[in-house]
């Protein structure tokens, strides 16, 4: 019998490791003082495949290496302790890649094949279509999987000779762009064009929940407390120039059958008492039809949700939110992004949208929604002056806020536009391309800068959200949330005389960031 191991790699050390989110590729933040990473549910891409496998007639096993947190000899012990000797003859070994831990994964994909010479180990991971010429020469491995792994497994299972399956890259027969090709749009664009995707979802099995210890991902071992992925859509046709959604799930939306989806979280409901989920669409509600349709499938057939949409709240009418509201959906993350004309025209949006989406965040306060603001920092039009401007805004949308600097994510226009504009060095950032990290500057902000400017929007944001929420609760939980924030307070204040000094005395058109020396495969 065929088995097939999917490893959840390593962790990276002392940084948060949310392998689901940017399309896939990865979040990375890293960790507060004495702040321990969370432990989340495997990508949902891994889960896909592992269903498709079991269809095949696979014996599949998911290794999570962040549930344990092992890593080095421990960790490679630990998936070879989940061979079946049964299956030796013919197993296979698929490491799920990331972008921030991407060279420790690849150098533990390495490791697999050392020690196990005889089994058909792979790597698959959306980050793979941007970046695989800056590596695949490190890449031991028998072959990549380039596209959507659920999507080409089981081709790759059927087939007499996987080396002739589309979307099967063999790092031996691979002609890599080289030199300045590696940094020219069009020949990548040409390659992403291979990229192999899912375009009937209605076809893919539910994911292989059955195969995750679920208990263990809960918080005190209650399921009715964990929080899981589901996916209604993939795609998203607007097109944010920043956004790696459109690059890697694509501009055209795909949708999964409304009973199909409802009969996934009835399953999860009646199978494990799990009902807080979080839908893994890149835009929930582009279709307002199909999400208003899947919230009256839901009410209809009773099934219980409490759940979180990512989703364009603006495009929402009332209605619509209203049976949002009632089939169970408590909070919304809205993409907001700034409050400048010239910033919000560089991510390919209007300023005009900010007017209807304060109008649409105000009825979903009213409506019980919890609303999520997320704001990206750092188009080449920021300065100082626009990033008050953007804090200010949120804080009168009265949101919780989080606040990102851009990342120029490989293949997006945002990157092609800072390479070719000299706000970015031409070298690949790896574990810097986290959403957290500064990796280009503006055309009046450095890198510096604008690690400082996330932190400064964040502390002028959340303190004030924060004791607003307290001063509702009464003057003992106002008193509590000061103490608790004494040292934010701190910080904030220092960041301001940071910002007062750069802003009045930086008059030069700031420098690019020195480019760190290569990073290794090992911990930062």
């Amino acid at each position: 019998m065929r088995q097939l191991l999917l490893v959840n790699p390593p962790e990276l050390k002392g940084y948060t490791n949310e392998r689901t989110y940017s399309g896939g590729i990865g979040v990375s933040r890293k960790l507060k003082p004495f702040e321990r990473d969370a432990t989340v549910l495997p990508p949902i891409d891994i889960l896909y495949t592992a269903a498709v496998a079991e269809q095949k007639g696979c014996k599949v096993n998911i290794v999570d290496l962040l549930l344990d947190r092992w890593h080095g000899p421990r960790a490679e012990r630990f998936v070879l302790n989940h061979i079946d000797p049964e299956c030796s003859r013919d197993l296979w070994v698929g490491i799920r890649l990331s972008i921030p831990s991407l060279l420790l994964d690849l150098d533990f994909a390495n490791r697999m094949k050392e020690l196990l010479p005889g089994a058909k180990v792979f790597v698959f991971g959306s980050v793979i279509m941007t970046t695989v010429n800056h590596w695949i020469h490190q890449c031991d491995v028998d072959f990549l999987i380039f596209g959507e792994p659920e999507s080409v497994m089981g081709d790759i299972l059927d087939a007499p000779d996987y080396h002739r399956v589309v979307g099967v890259i063999c790092p031996k027969n691979w002609v890599p762009l080289r030199s300045d090709e590696l940094y020219m749009g069009s020949k990548n664009e040409e390659q992403y064009r291979g990229w192999v995707k899912q375009n009937k979802l209605k076809e893919l099995p539910r994911p292989a929940w059955h195969l995750l210890p679920l208990e263990r991902y809960a918080p005190g071992g209650r399921l009715d407390k964990l929080g899981v992925y589901i996916q209604a859509s993939r795609g998203c046709p607007i097109g944010c120039t920043m956004c790696p959604y459109m690059l890697l799930e694509g501009k055209p939306w795909r949708a999964n059958p409304i009973e199909q989806v409802v009969d996934e979280i009835e399953y999860l409901n009646k199978t494990y008492g799990i009902y807080k989920m979080r839908f893994r669409d890149p835009n929930f509600g582009f279709n307002r039809k199909y999400a208003r349709e899947l919230c009256e499938a839901i009410i209809r057939r009773d099934v219980k949700l409490e759940a979180t949409v990512e989703t364009s709240v603006e495009v929402f009418d009332e209605d619509t939110l209203r049976a949002m509201r009632q089939a169970g959906i408590s909070t919304i993350t809205t993409g907001i992004e700034t409050a400048d004309a010239a910033c919000m025209e560089s991510i390919g949006q209007k300023i005009s949208v900010n007017e209807k989406l304060a109008q649409r965040i105000k009825f979903c306060h009213e409506l019980g929604f919890h609303i999520y603001g997320t704001f990206c920092l750092g188009t080449p039009e920021e300065n100082w002056d626009t990033v008050r401007k953007t804090w200010e805004f949120a804080q009168q949308l009265d949101v919780e806020s989080g606040f990102t600097v851009m990342t120029p994510f490989p293949g997006t226009p945002m990157y092609w536009r800072a390479l070719s504009e000299g706000l970015l060095p031409k070298r690949m950032r790896y574990s810097d391309w986290n959403s957290y990290t500064a990796t280009m500057r503006t055309n009046h902000l450095t890198p510096r800068d604008l690690d400082y400017a996330r932190l400064w929007a964040r502390l002028e944001t959340i303190i004030p959200y924060r004791l607003r929420r307290a001063q509702a609760q009464g003057r003992q939980a106002v008193t509590r949330t000061y103490i608790h924030h004494i040292p934010h307070m701190m910080v904030r204040s220092w960041v301001r005389g940071y910002v007062w000094w750069r802003s009045r005395f930086a008059k030069h058109k700031p420098e690019t960031r020195a480019v760190a020396a290569p990073i290794k495969a090992q911990q930062p």
